[in-house]
């Protein structure tokens, strides 16, 4: 598999391509790129994944937008896919301004077939839709319909609205795995050793982080996953942080990994972050966490 940028790079002739932001790569957008290998191999053509490095809204008002998948991870997951080549688009507000028909004449060229969701929008403003797709007969446009789940369309913004509201437990079914973060572990005010809780630290970068409150978490470092619980929020009890922070502690765990990058999944929300009136309030609610977390995995490993 090759990742290349789409800037002034011809796409490979005779291509059958993927297209969208694909933001979680959830499990419609997987359909889609299945669909696209399929085509792919009835044909005997190179398959492909466009995509886009950055959201829209982030370079046209200056939005810092969080991602569920930023496009280091988004890149990590579609290499588990059989696809030739991940053509990059890197979103500027040159490149907004693009008409529907010169953003086709810019990045579309040497496409054989086309498959997008029902819903893909491109050019200024989101001008362009499935039917001018469909309206160049230089390449064949197959679209792919709505998927839903329990009632909801399966979508980015449906994901987004349950890891803000906390309901990671519901995630898996619609995303195809737990939510997950990656990010370095930093130097925080290590309170949690001095009571018996080391957590690690991670840079969110532009992460999407979950409503505050306490995790049934589970943590991979160095390829091996561990038990954990994690804390989304501002540590009231012990430094009351300006900043929102993201930390695991990891069970039967004690390594130093300052530097290292690691993976938080969140499995289920246990509580709201509360501020105790003492450190001895403290500890015995986070060692009714721990138990809490602890029974949660034997129940799922029966």
């Amino acid at each position: 598999m090759e990742i290349k940028t789409l800037n002034g790079t011809a796409i490979k002739n005779k291509t059958v391509a993927a297209i969208g932001f694909f933001d979680g790569v959830h499990i419609a957008h997987q359909a889609l790129i299945k669909k696209t290998i399929e085509i792919g191999k009835q044909k005997k053509l190179q398959t492909a994944i466009i995509t886009f490095d950055q959201h829209p809204k982030s370079i046209l008002y200056d939005f810092d937008y969080h991602y569920i998948t930023p496009l280091k991870r988004k890149l990590d997951i579609f290499k588990n896919f059989d696809v030739d080549t991940i053509y990059v688009i890197n979103f500027t507000k040159e490149k907004a301004k693009l008409s529907p028909n010169d953003f086709i004449a810019h990045y579309l060229t040497n496409i054989d077939t086309l498959i997008c969701g029902f819903d893909f929008k491109f050019g200024v403003r989101g001008s362009g839709s499935i039917d001018t797709l469909k309206a160049h007969h230089e390449f064949e446009t197959i679209v792919m319909d709505e998927i839903t789940f329990q009632g909801f369309k399966i979508g980015s913004t449906h994901i987004r609205d349950l890891i803000d509201s906390g309901h990671v437990a519901q995630i898996e079914a619609i995303l195809g795995d737990y939510y997950m973060i990656e990010g370095e572990v930093i130097h925080g005010q290590k309170k949690g050793r001095m009571i018996g809780y080391p957590t690690a630290n991670i840079n969110t970068d532009h992460y999407l982080i979950p409503k505050q409150g306490v995790y049934a978490t589970q943590t991979k470092v160095k390829n091996t996953w561990y038990d954990s619980m994690s804390s989304v929020g501002h540590n009231p009890t012990l430094n009351c942080r300006v900043d929102l922070s993201v930390e695991s502690h990891i069970f039967n765990f004690d390594q130093d990994i300052y530097g290292e990058d690691i993976t938080i999944k969140f499995i289920k929300r246990l509580r709201d972050e509360e501020k105790f009136d003492s450190i001895k309030a403290l500890v015995h609610r986070i060692d009714q966490d721990k138990t809490a977390t602890l029974e949660l995995f034997e129940k799922k490993r029966r």
